[in-house]
């Protein structure tokens, strides 16, 4: 058998291998669905927002309160993440998030819009630990080094269908029946995801023996070690600095990507649906292509150079003269996004030990975050003041820098992290 032909039978033995695991399979099914809920929400709220109060501010601050958790909460979640069942986190932070996201069904006037600010606080705070245990799980249940880098892939499609479904659903169920509909549906998407997760296996390992106690100065000291790994180790050095610039160019988009689009070319729920979705169609594109390559990609030049052309493409949607090349952009940008978000979260999952993971990554977070409120604040203050359309083309130019700053700073991990130490008892 020659070389091809021996790689082709590798790269299907590896999606094999994951449909058979029905672990991941149940894992990422139930994310699938609560991403396209996500999406119903994430729409309706710059929405609403933006025809209650005609204010890029305002909707600058829906955004800057979701974020604002992932920067004070961040750090002491993974703490608690490391101790407590993953499984159980997860499954009571999707119980939690679906009666909260109920509050949003309150906003009728412009004098209400706080309660979107307090929901979107609140279920952001409550994420802080189901993202952690979910990227800590993950290698628990795909213990395999090559097949992982591929699950990340296919998790990442998870946001794909998501921007598939979601925005296209949502856009045109808007349109014809309200925001309302978008909160309902997002409820129940998350008690899916929580029914799913429920049917999960995952082994036990010492992370859920950790059982600390709650003084603030255990806390601290457990927090300070998770930023230490992070600062210690070189691969991960490399990932906060290409990340933390990262956030300094999209923070600003998150902010106004909804102004821009109807104000510059008219467009209504609809259009923001056609938009998403075509990075969604993107993903799926960019997430089979991985797959395909998964064995003989490097994950250092697969992020640093596909963050430089995601930046190309957002300067480009800045100067887009019709709305149906800035469609064709993002296209571009979702084949490009699954690939680079797939090769940094594998590199980190190598580098840090299965003890560490929840703290360093949610100290990762945090400090990455902190650059997207900055940006995030700057676009919210004087996106009126400059236009919207050199927001992208200066968030678009930073994106660059980005990747040719990752070129130099990622590192690929060493070795994988030592093996796990997994109970002969099963968590069910």
């Amino acid at each position: 058998m020659d070389q091809d032909s021996g790689a082709t039978g590798q790269r299907k033995g590896t999606y094999r291998l994951l449909f058979r695991n029905r672990g991941f399979m149940a894992l990422w099914v139930g994310q699938m669905v609560s991403f396209v809920g996500d999406y119903f929400y994430w729409l309706a709220i710059p929405i609403m927002v933006n025809r209650l109060t005609g204010s890029t501010l305002m909707v600058g601050l829906s955004v800057i309160s979701t974020a604002l958790p992932m920067l004070v909460l961040g750090p002491v979640a993974g703490v608690f993440v490391d101790r407590w069942d993953r499984k159980r986190t997860m499954v009571v932070s999707d119980l939690l998030r679906a009666l909260l996201v109920l509050l949003c069904l309150l906003v009728r006037r412009p004098d209400q819009v706080w309660i979107y600010y307090l929901v979107g606080f609140l279920m952001s705070c409550v994420g802080r630990f189901f993202f952690p245990s979910q990227n800590a799980v993950l290698p628990l249940i795909v213990t395999d080094k090559d097949t992982l880098l591929a699950a990340n892939g296919m998790m990442q499609t998870v946001q794909t269908v998501g921007l598939l479904a979601g925005p296209a659903l949502a856009g045109f169920a808007i349109g014809l029946w309200g925001e309302q509909v978008a909160f309902l549906f997002d409820s129940a998407s998350f008690f899916f995801s929580a029914a799913a997760i429920l049917t999960i296996t995952v082994p036990h390992t010492t992370a859920g023996r950790q059982a600390g106690d709650g003084r603030l100065g255990t806390v601290w000291a457990e927090m300070r070690e998770g930023v230490a790994y992070l600062f210690g180790n070189q691969t991960m050095v490399g990932v906060l600095v290409c990340l933390g610039v990262v956030q300094l160019g999209v923070g600003a988009i998150n902010v106004v990507w909804v102004p821009f689009l109807q104000r510059t070319f008219g467009v209504g729920p609809e259009g923001l649906g056609i938009v998403d979705s075509a990075q969604g169609a993107g993903m799926v594109v960019g997430g089979l292509a991985l797959g395909l390559v998964t064995a003989r990609v490097r994950k250092r030049p697969l992020a640093g150079w596909g963050i430089a052309v995601i930046g190309l493409l957002l300067a480009g949607m800045g100067l887009a003269p019709r709305f149906i090349l800035v469609v064709l952009l993002v296209f571009g940008i979702g084949l490009v996004l699954t690939p680079v978000q797939s090769a940094l979260m594998t590199m980190m999952q190598l580098a840090v030990p299965d003890l560490k993971r929840g703290r360093v990554g949610s100290a990762l977070n945090a400090l990455t975050m902190g650059a997207g409120l900055l940006s995030m604040a700057a676009a919210a203050g004087f996106g009126e003041t400059i236009g919207l359309r050199m927001v992208y083309v200066i968030a678009g130019l930073i994106n660059v820098g980005a990747g040719l700053l990752g070129l130099w700073v990622l590192k690929e991990p060493d070795a994988p992290v030592e093996a796990l130490t997994v109970e002969e008892t099963l968590a069910e």
